[in-house]
């Protein structure tokens, strides 16, 4: 009994420590922003030609959201249609500190729009990415 409750608070504590510890991959960004993906956690539906992956982007100056909060990072759980050209956002969490780190000052969990993929953009960059992504 004892080891059955040792294995099940090391599992926790696995689990915890990994959702807490993404493995952050720098794509792209600019001298306002910096975009992360962590390359661990995209899923593929080849069929549909859906991908969805987390995306950090991390700014270097700090943005207002609101006239009580502000954000220096957000990370998002986005969509993207290899097909259609498109992308949505799935989840997103805005953050006062860089890399996701500090108090969540808003998030959202309900699915966003479908949005066109702007071209010459960060976001072509990052659907690109997922694309090339789903078809390896």
């Amino acid at each position: 009994m004892f080891i059955r409750r040792i294995v099940l608070v090391l599992l926790v504590l696995n689990y915890s420590v990994g959702l807490a510890q993404a493995e952050w991959e720098e794509i792209t960004g600019s001298d306002k922003v910096t975009v992360y993906i962590d390359p661990t956690t995209h899923r593929i539906d080849k069929q549909s030609g859906l991908v969805e992956m987390w995306i950090l982007y991390d700014s270097s100056t700090v943005t207002k959201l609101s006239e009580q909060s502000s954000f220096l990072s957000f990370r998002s759980y986005i969509q993207y249609d290899c097909n259609e050209e498109r992308v949505r956002s799935l989840r997103s969490s805005y953050f006062e500190g860089h890399m996701a780190d500090g108090k969540v000052v808003f998030s959202s969990s309900s699915e966003g729009q479908w949005y066109p993929v702007a071209p010459g953009s960060i976001g072509e960059t990052l659907w690109e990415l997922a694309c090339s992504i789903a078809k390896t």
